[in-house]
């Protein structure tokens, strides 16, 4: 019995601290997260919480509003692998530019590694839930976004043992291409992606910050009125 417990908590730690450590830069994680095949599974899952933290924010009304359960899950697992999917595309656009480079080239036996170390860069971002908070929130997201970047530059160079411009280079401009590509796939799908978000949350969660807040506080007001 306490073996079994002692592996069910095993994992959740080992993905805690692969997440402490490589928001920390440490060149062991991502070493880690190139070779382990468990590390990688982690860092994938890492990928995704960070989407499932950002999406918490903007819950907080769907909560409030007392949706049910099963929208409020489906509406943090649709950001998670919106994340995860990413994390992908910036794995696929570091395998694309490795050989522009000419200095730092990707074999397929590499990809794995690199969506480790890639997934794993996204650990700061699993403090987007404080990206609702007002006056701050916006400029924290920014920053989360920044040390992400950051991350995936160290972890190539780290990890998968890139030379330092090539892996500035793949990860930087991997991470433009999977923004750009996001933001892209967002206005030109704007509106199915829209109903989508709405048929599983109940809500088109395009709220700024302030705007959450302010609907938080419509809700506590009507309460006390009621």
């Amino acid at each position: 019995m306490m073996s079994a417990l002692t592996q069910i908590f095993a994992f959740p730690l080992f993905v805690a601290d692969l997440a402490w450590q490589a928001a920390g830069f440490s060149r062991a994680v991502f070493m880690q997260a190139a070779t382990s095949p468990a590390a990688q599974t982690a860092a994938i899952l890492i990928a995704f919480l960070a989407g499932v933290s950002e999406m918490l924010g903007q819950s907080v009304v769907l909560v409030i509003n007392r949706v049910p359960l099963y929208r409020f899950l489906l509406s943090l697992a649709y950001t998670g692998a919106t994340y995860v999917v990413t994390a992908i595309t910036w794995t696929l656009s570091a395998f694309a530019l490795a050989p522009l480079t000419r200095v730092g080239l990707l074999e397929m036996a590499n990809i794995a590694g690199v969506a480790g170390v890639v997934s794993l860069a996204f650990a700061p971002r699993l403090l987007g839930v404080f990206s609702i908070a007002p006056y701050f929130g916006i400029a924290l997201g920014n920053v989360l976004e920044v040390w992400a970047m950051a991350l995936a530059i160290f972890g190539l160079s780290a990890g998968i043992g890139l030379p330092l411009p090539a892996a500035a280079i793949c990860g930087g401009t991997g991470w433009l291409t999977a923004y750009l590509a996001r933001g892209f796939l967002s206005r030109a799908l704007r509106k199915p992606l829209r109903k989508l978000r709405i048929m599983i949350s109940g809500s088109s969660l395009e709220r700024t910050p302030q705007q959450i807040i302010d609907d938080m506080m419509d809700v506590i007001n009507r309460a006390r009125q009621a």
